[in-house]
């Protein structure tokens, strides 16, 4: 039998939804996103890192360093929410010396954008990967790309899955 006020019911919010909705209130403007993207530069111990935005930031948000690189081992984890190397419980926290720790900042910029990462390693002698994620954090491409020892994250689109949010960060951009 369904109530007459079926509308009322409380029920759960579908994943994709909650990860986007969440993602938001990580990662709420332009500066949050280049914010996050610049301390994962710095934790991966960059003396350089360039900062390039198209369109002031609506098309693209380009962060590259000469940091560590990303090791091969954690492509497929890397923008998975609550996924880190810094802490495996609450019990770690005072010891965390990085910038970031949650496993949140990439998990919500890949729900509100499309991510694409080129890296390498030392080890990988200036071959590195193109790798591509869904909006839920999952690598859905890599490839071999010439790639220096460092990283590169490039967003598209922030926000333009979100409607609301994307006008007010258009409307607040230049």
């Amino acid at each position: 039998e369904t109530p007459a006020h079926s509308n009322h019911i409380i029920r759960p919010i579908d994943k994709g939804s909650v990860h986007r909705i969440c993602g938001g209130q990580v990662i709420f403007d332009l500066s949050t996103a280049v914010k996050e993207l610049i301390e994962n530069s710095l934790d991966a111990n960059a003396t350089t890192i360039e900062i390039k935005l198209k369109d002031y930031g609506e098309t693209q948000i380009e962060v590259s360093d000469n940091g560590m690189g990303i090791d091969p081992v954690n492509y497929d984890n890397l923008m998975l929410k609550h996924y880190t190397s810094k802490l495996r419980s609450f019990e770690d926290l005072p010891n965390v010396s990085s910038f970031g720790f949650r496993g949140e900042a990439l998990s919500s910029l890949c729900s509100l954008a499309t991510l694409t990462v080129r890296t390498s390693t030392q080890a990988q002698n200036n071959v590195g990967y193109k790798l591509e994620y869904n909006r839920n954090g999952e690598l859905v491409k890599k490839s071999a790309c010439p790639r220096e020892v460092g990283t590169t994250i490039t967003v598209e689109d922030l926000f333009k899955n979100v409607p609301v949010r994307y006008e007010e960060f258009k409307r607040n951009i230049k």
